[in-house]
């Protein structure tokens, strides 16, 4: 839970006439108007530097900023309710005896530091298990650090703040932390560009992995995984490059890429593409959000309508999936995706004011679908051999993909018939791939070509390598 929602949901129980709940209301508004860090979270860095900032990193500035002020005003809560408690019950004794040092201090009740659970988790120095704040709080080793009251079932606010800010730290799945501590995987990866400052990692964690892409620049890299890890993807600043991972994954994020192919196995959950341009995504998912994204080509496979946010998006095509690979069909199955429930072509775009929005995005004419064949999965088609279709195709699709492939054989058997001379055959050749190569040019295909062939000389290197060690 964000925040400013705990906050706001505060605010409805703060409802007391008591002079000090007055104040203090004014106290919380004022907090609850600061917005949560978001992707357009303005840059208030008065050095002029230019470093990217993550995400995680301004939750981070925004929790410890405003962590102090909410524990204040939850203290100040308590004290109020127990002033009123003992006014009704008929106490004579002044508030100074009533409250002692809770006043100058305050105190926070074990249901507050169990709420703040919403949005702070805690682990044991030496433990690998996420724990509840409060059994850590509490916790025989940290309760006279924490300002743990056994006597009065409370916290001493001044201690416990110390000990909270003290102890925050990265969180264990988080971006920040799979970028600076995680291990780089061995995947191949190619640049065309030098040198290349992409990075390809992992998270540390056991039990939860989260992969991490980023800064890919004119490159290509490809994996294909056997088997459900319940991994994440995140793919990030990714620029003139193809990426490939072929295996099932949890969730899915593509934030800020441009000119980029990304292609994906099965999403078991979610997949979301934000501030994003000229990008081709191949992925079939139970869900996808698009947001802020412009001149971008989705072919997908979905049980849920997808759902375009922000007044931004525009130029958005979407288009049924393209690939089949050897093992598509069993990392659905993996993922519980049904290629019969699909909702592809009925795009949602709602506005910022939530209201029902149109043409931002459009469907795919059936002309214009071509298959998108994946060269280190597929072996050469055979002349007159059909290519196998995507599941769930759409009838008209897979028609369209049927008479182009009339309008090959077709080429050919006319080129096969003509009964050219030799020297007509190397002019025809020589016209023809002349035209494939501007072809090539004009399309930015050459590029690809380019990272296929560096692709297959590493690929060539490494396993000559492996053969040389054993």
């Amino acid at each position: 839970m964000e925040l400013s929602n705990l906050c706001l949901y505060l605010h409805r129980c703060y409802t007391s006439a008591h002079p000090r709940a007055v104040a203090r209301q004014a106290s919380l508004q004022s907090l609850t108007t600061d917005p949560y860090p978001c992707h357009r979270w303005p840059n208030n860095n008065s050095t002029g530097t230019s470093r990217k900032q993550l995400l995680e990193e301004k939750h981070s500035e925004f929790v410890r900023e405003a962590l102090p002020e909410l524990l204040s005003l939850l203290a100040g809560h308590l004290q109020v309710e127990d002033t009123e408690k003992k006014k009704k019950t008929g106490d004579k004794r002044t508030a100074r005896e009533l409250l002692g040092f809770m006043k100058s201090a305050g105190v926070l009740s074990v249901d507050v530091v169990k709420s703040l659970s919403f949005i702070l988790g805690a682990s044991v120095q030496g433990e690998k298990t996420e724990r509840d704040l409060l059994s850590v709080a509490t916790d025989a080793n940290n309760c006279y650090r924490s300002g743990y009251l056994s006597k009065k079932n409370a916290f001493q606010k001044g201690l416990f703040e110390q000990w909270l800010l003290r102890g925050l730290d990265w969180a264990p799945h988080g971006e920040w932390l799979c970028v600076r501590r995680g291990c780089r995987q061995s995947w191949p990866v190619v640049s065309l560009t030098q040198p290349s400052h992409h990075r390809l990692v992992a998270s540390p964690a056991p039990g939860y992995r989260l992969m991490y892409i980023c800064e890919l620049v004119d490159g290509m890299t490809a994996y294909m995984g056997e088997e459900a890890t319940y991994t994440d993807l995140k793919v990030r600043r990714c620029s003139k490059s193809n990426i490939f991972v072929l295996q099932p994954l949890r969730h899915a994020v593509i934030h800020k890429c441009h000119d980029t192919r990304v292609v994906l196995g099965p999403v078991a959950g979610r997949i979301k593409l934000s501030e994003c341009r000229n990008t081709v995504v191949v992925c079939a998912a139970r869900s996808l959000v698009i947001a802020d994204c412009r001149g971008i080509v989705i072919h997908t496979l979905t049980p849920q309508r997808p759902l375009l946010v922000g007044g931004r998006t525009q130029g958005v095509t979407v288009a049924p999936l393209n690939i089949h690979y050897p093992r598509l069909k069993h990392h659905m199955a993996q993922t519980q995706l049904r290629p019969h429930i699909n909702m592809w072509n009925r795009p949602l775009h709602l506005g910022s004011e939530g209201g029902v929005l149109s043409g931002a995005c459009e469907v795919m004419n059936p002309e214009d679908f071509q298959l998108l064949v994946i060269p280190f999965t597929q072996t050469a088609p055979v002349d007159g051999r059909p290519p196998l279709l995507p599941p769930g195709l759409p009838h008209e699709f897979a028609k369209s993909v049927e008479e182009a492939g009339k309008c090959v054989s077709s080429f050919r058997a006319e080129v096969r018939d003509a009964d050219l001379t030799p020297e007509q055959r190397a002019i025809l050749q020589k016209a023809i791939d002349a035209r494939f190569k501007a072809w090539l040019r004009d399309t930015g295909k050459q590029r690809e070509l380019d990272q296929l062939e560096k692709l297959a000389l590493t690929l060539k290197y490494e396993r000559v390598a492996k053969t040389t060690a054993i």
